[in-house]
């Protein structure tokens, strides 16, 4: 069972490599060494992880964020006007394929094939809704969660970096030669921070498609409240056209909301080109 860390070591799990049984490594209690340069790239390395511990938590809370989101709008918005589309197929009043390009199409019914648990929600933010985390990405799913690194546990992979490698100094100086420790440590501390910089950019990439979902989410919930599949009995043309609107505001949810921001890869896939209608005023579109 994994240990968790105090801050000192960025709260990381970490085993003591080559002794045979698991153990906390402590980094701040290490013993001093005398060399000075020893002395600063250990302090390096020790800030490294302190950065990499702070975007860590940032990256979860945003994960957290639009994790939550995606199951409001799933909710509220898409299981809804699946219902009313339903309604007005049954009634000759819409046609799903008249109202959605292809794109769109495809994507409203992936998000919308199965009812999904708790546990298939769990990779959602990364992977997109309705998408699954390869087996390879559960520890990275863990560890963002989690913060914890295990030596026993499948390897964490952030952007092609092994983090438990980088992770513990004294494992660091314990498998090189002495006159290699400085070298061994920096090199250490540049993947940390490569990492930290990984993760700083996936809670932009996040931070960016949470506001887009939440801008379309707000503005579909105000025309889905505005329409009432008995108003197309009256054969006027305003339901229609809200109805044409709110197809726009909905294709577009589920093409956002199916985006994976992390390849199966675990590297960081391009955000989609905005678009128009993420960035429309309320009652525009």
């Amino acid at each position: 069972m994994p240990f968790f860390i105090p801050f000192a070591v960025g709260g990381l799990v970490l085993t003591a490599l080559g002794l045979g049984v698991r153990k906390v490594l402590a980094e701040g209690a290490a013993a001093t060494p005398e060399d000075a340069p020893l002395r600063e790239a250990q302090e390096r390395h020790r800030h490294a992880l302190v950065a990499l511990r702070a975007d860590r938590l940032r990256a979860r809370d945003r994960v957290a964020s639009y994790g939550a989101l995606q199951v409001r709008v799933h909710q509220e918005v898409l299981v809804p006007f699946r219902v009313l589309l339903e309604r007005l197929e049954r009634w000759g009043h819409a046609r799903e394929e008249a109202l959605f390009e292809g794109e769109a199409l495809e994507a409203l019914r992936a998000v919308l094939r199965e009812s999904p648990s708790r546990e298939t929600r769990r990779s959602w933010p990364l992977m997109g809704t309705g998408g699954r985390a390869p087996s390879a990405l559960e520890p990275v799913l863990t560890y963002l969660d989690r913060g914890w690194l295990d030596e026993d546990a499948p390897p964490v992979m952030l952007d092609g970096m092994p983090l438990y490698e980088a992770a513990s100094a004294r494992a660091i100086l314990a498998a090189n030669a002495p006159e290699d420790g400085v070298r061994a440590l920096d090199e250490a501390a540049a993947v940390l921070a490569r990492t930290t910089h990984f993760l700083g950019t996936l809670h932009t990439q996040l931070t960016v498609l949470e506001e887009r979902v939440a801008g379309l989410h707000g503005r579909a919930s105000v025309q889905l409240a505005y329409l009432d599949a008995a108003s197309f009995d009256e054969g006027g043309p305003e339901p229609r056209e809200r109805l044409a609107r709110l197809a726009i505001l909905v294709g577009r949810l589920a093409v956002l909301l199916r985006a994976p921001v992390l390849s199966p890869e675990g590297r960081l896939t391009p955000l989609l080109p905005a678009r128009a209608e993420d960035d429309a005023e309320p009652g525009t579109a």
